[in-house]
């Protein structure tokens, strides 16, 4: 499987994050993996949502959890798909570097796990 998105839903992101009361916002990626039901996510860039509003940087977050969950806690999908320069690498089965790509709209997830500093 080389490329996988999700379609963008009809929802500006302004709106997306509007009734966030406390919560955090990870754009772009900078690595992550699976192990058949379970993935990590390191983001490349977090920040805070206070009172729906991206507010400080934060560092070090890396997403977890079951995929199917994550993807069944999905609440909104924002109106705008990004489909990044670049892309990563497969290593399953040592078959990396097989080149894959990313992309995707904005995404709100409730209950998943973020780790971080």
């Amino acid at each position: 499987m080389t490329n996988t998105y999700i379609e963008p839903g009809k929802t500006p992101f302004r709106e997306l994050i509007a009734d966030i009361k406390l919560g955090v916002y990870a754009r772009r990626y900078y690595g992550g993996m699976t192990n058949k039901e379970l993935f990590t996510f390191s983001a490349a860039e977090a920040y805070m949502i206070r009172d729906g509003k991206v507010e400080e940087p934060v560092r070090d977050v890396v997403l977890t959890g079951n995929v199917f969950e994550t993807l069944h806690n999905i609440e909104g999908l924002g109106d705008t798909l990004g489909w990044p320069d670049g892309g990563g690498g497969c290593g399953k089965a040592g078959q990396y570097p097989l080149p894959v790509g990313t992309g995707g709209p904005n995404v709100r997830i409730r209950n998943v796990i973020i780790g971080g500093r």
